[in-house]
C-alpha cells in the first residue's frame, strides 16, 4: 500500500485549489443572489447564457468583466438553470421564454420591457443597448 505525501508543496496546492473553488462559488452565488433580487423594481439587464455558447463566452470576455452601469446592472443567469422568480414570471406571462443564447432582457422588476438576442462585439452591444435603454427608460 502506498503512502500519500502531504508535504508542504501538496498542502499548498490543496489550499490554493480550495481558495480558487471558494472564489468561483462566491461569484456564482453573487450572480444568483443578485438575480433573485431582480424583482426589487430597479431596471436590470438580465443576460441569459449557456456554458457552451461561443457568443456568450465572447461577451463574458469582452464586456462582462468590466460592465459597470449603475442605472442598468448586469445580472448573468444560466439559461439552463433559471431561478424560481424567472419561472414564476414566465408562467404569469410577464417574461417570454429563452430560446437562444445570449439573450439580454431589460427587466423592471415586474415584467420584461424588451430584449436583445445575440452578441456580435463590444461596440455593437453597447450601441444596441443604448438604443433599447433609451426607449425603455
Amino acid at each position: 500500500m502506498s503512502k500519500l505525501d502531504f508535504g508542504p508543496t501538496m498542502i499548498k496546492k490543496i489550499v490554493i485549489s480550495l481558495m480558487a473553488l471558494f472564489i468561483v462559488a462566491m461569484i456564482a452565488l453573487s450572480f444568483y443572489g443578485n438575480a433573485a433580487k431582480a424583482i426589487d423594481g430597479q431596471l436590470k439587464l438580465l443576460m441569459f447564457h449557456s456554458k457552451t455558447c461561443s457568443f456568450c463566452k465572447a461577451f463574458m470576455k469582452e464586456v462582462a468583466y468590466d460592465y459597470d452601469n449603475k442605472e442598468l446592472p448586469l445580472i448573468i443567469i444560466d439559461a439552463h438553470n433559471q431561478p424560481d422568480w424567472f419561472k414564476e414570471a414566465m408562467k404569469e406571462n410577464r417574461i417570454k421564454p429563452i430560446y437562444g443564447t445570449p439573450t439580454f432582457i431589460i427587466w423592471n422588476g415586474r415584467k420584461e420591457l424588451t430584449r436583445l438576442i445575440g452578441y456580435y462585439n463590444r461596440e455593437k452591444f453597447y450601441e444596441r443597448l443604448k438604443g433599447i435603454y433609451a426607449k425603455n427608460n
